[in-house]
């Protein structure tokens, strides 16, 4: 199997600049706390008879394989979409996004 990562981006950079290394990423998740809105609830169709409710969440599984990481942060502008297939990618993604401040506080609080 091929393991691919696409960092669609990551950090404050200008258009046309290169994104931060996922070593980097890992360094701001020690650091600095992910913002509360991206843990929040949506309502998918809310005026519908049968709304469906969502999380957000910066770990996305995908069906095909694939995880989706994104966010940002409170102190610090840091954005980051990374999709990867890579187990080592998303096992220290993973990992360093359920250590962060940020999953402490807000996971559990904005889980439906």
């Amino acid at each position: 199997m091929e393991f691919t990562t696409n960092i669609i981006s990551n950090g404050s950079k200008w258009y046309g600049e290169e994104p931060d290394s996922i070593e980097k990423l890992l360094e701001v998740l020690q650091k600095e706390t992910i913002e509360e809105t991206f843990f929040q609830k949506w309502v998918e169709a809310p005026n519908s008879p049968n709304p469906i409710t969502h999380n957000f969440c910066p770990i996305n599984k995908k069906e095909n394989g694939f995880y989706v990481f994104f966010g940002d942060f409170e102190g610090v502008s840091h954005v980051f979409n990374i999709e990867t297939n890579d187990p080592s990618i998303i096992k220290n993604l993973s990992e360093a996004i359920k250590s962060n401040k940020g999953w402490a506080l807000y996971y559990r609080k904005n889980k439906y």
